[in-house]
């Protein structure tokens, strides 16, 4: 004697609510990585100060930078020494702030010339 077969279970088709569900939560997704990505091409606005050179300072450090490649040296660098702008930022109550620049940002910029920076590691909001 051979059993009967169990009967047959029919289910409701679900594939449109499955497939409305599924692009819900796909459109989701997309939508925070999008925003991620915008957020992250937005430049940092609080931590950026804009203010007023009011003096040029070099500080003379003859300093040699070495590169390595594991055991070898890839190159040597002399560098001159420190160039820094002092700059007034008014929207900080007047503080001046010295900021170390590369030397063609140095060059560049005189006494009385707008310049945007960051603000210092240890102050940043």
């Amino acid at each position: 004697m051979n059993p009967s077969p169990p009967p047959k279970v029919t289910l409701p088709s679900t594939r449109v609510r499955d497939t409305i569900i599924a692009l819900g939560l796909a459109l989701l997704v997309l939508g925070f990585i999008g925003y991620g990505i915008r957020h992250m091409a937005q430049p940092v606005q609080g931590n950026k100060l804009t203010g007023v050179v009011v003096e040029k300072k070099f500080v003379p450090l003859k300093e040699q930078m070495v590169e390595f490649s594991g055991r070898a040296i890839k190159g040597v660098k002399e560098s001159e020494g420190e160039h820094i702008l002092r700059v007034k930022v008014e929207s900080e109550k007047g503080r001046v702030f010295e900021v170390p620049v590369e030397k063609s940002l140095y060059d560049f910029k005189k006494v009385g010339d707008s310049l945007t920076f960051m603000r210092p590691p240890s102050e940043q909001r």
